[in-house]
């Protein structure tokens, strides 16, 4: 496809000198010397403790062996019982919670 009668790449560097890119920044062979410059990135505390957050979490595991095998056995015993009382509560804690949420 011809855009203004010209090749593609011809005349891309002018766009590069524009950006304020080196000149010879894009060009094969000159990789070291745009990253002798070297860049900083600063991470946050507040990034720093997510990342921290998030590592812990990838060491729990997601299901608990030891509370499956509990529940399984306390339900075939027929030793498992529902507080519906307190699942009612949590219905509606949730559901408050998410109402308040929703308007924000």
């Amino acid at each position: 496809m011809k855009i203004g009668g010209k090749k593609p790449g011809v005349g891309t560097d002018n766009y590069v000198k524009k950006a304020g890119v080196p000149a010879g920044a894009g060009k094969p062979g000159s990789a070291g010397k745009s990253a002798s410059r070297g860049d900083n990135v600063d991470i946050s505390s507040k990034a720093q403790e997510l990342r921290r957050a998030n590592g812990l979490l990838d060491t729990v595991p997601d299901v608990r062996g030891e509370m499956v095998v509990r529940l399984k056995t306390d339900i075939e015993r027929g030793d498992y019982s529902v507080d519906a009382g307190k699942v009612a509560e949590k219905m509606i804690e949730r559901a408050l919670r998410n109402a308040l949420y929703a308007k924000k």
